[in-house]
């Protein structure tokens, strides 16, 4: 069982650096433990169904949903732009320690990380091709585009200035960019 931590999101270098020095964008500023609850519990009577699973739960550390890609680091702020570069030496590094042989897996998500799964699933799905069950569960993790909810403009806006500071149109599904305004998927 594999869980993306919720975070947010940065559009802008100052958001970034605001973001990444907080509790949400780096794991020097966490207190303690982490801990797994809910359906990453290792108690059975909490969690009946996977108590005994492989669990692991990545800190959501790059304002993308894991899916920047910028060669450039500003140098100045120590920004490094690279949310899919994370996502593949993850992925690398847990298929070295067996996930390669997992038979049934689960990846999942809370709000960005929500939606790291939705946007993930499919390239998740294709590294593990022996197997026999994968699932992806996004909790809370799809934004409604409603072009006539309060504020829709603003979060349209800012969801475009998100793919643009992060480059991350070529990773958006095809059938998205095909739908959308051609603002909001190109840079």
């Amino acid at each position: 069982m594999f869980y993306w931590k919720p975070g947010g999101w940065c559009a802008s270098n100052s958001g970034c650096i605001f973001w990444r020095d907080s509790n949400g964008g780096s794991t020097k500023q966490k207190k303690g433990s982490l801990y797994f609850d809910s359906i990453s519990s290792g108690d059975s009577t909490i969690n009946p169904d996977f108590y005994d699973w492989n669990r692991v739960r990545v800190i959501y550390c790059d304002g993308s949903s894991f899916l920047g890609d910028v060669d450039a680091i500003d140098l100045k702020t120590n920004l490094w732009i690279r949310g899919s570069r994370i996502f593949d030496v993850v992925m690398d590094d847990l298929l070295a320690r067996g996930m390669k042989n997992a038979t049934n897996v689960i990846l999942s998500g809370m709000s960005a990380g929500g939606l790291a799964t939705i946007l993930h699933c499919d390239s998740f799905s294709a590294l593990l091709p022996n197997a026999k069950r994968i699932k992806c569960v996004s909790d809370s993790g799809f934004f409604i585009h409603g072009k006539k909810l309060l504020g829709s403009k603003n979060v349209e806006e800012y969801f475009n200035s998100v793919v643009a500071y992060h480059n991350i149109t070529r990773f958006l599904p095809e059938t998205c960019k095909l739908k959308m305004n051609s603002s909001l998927v190109s840079l």
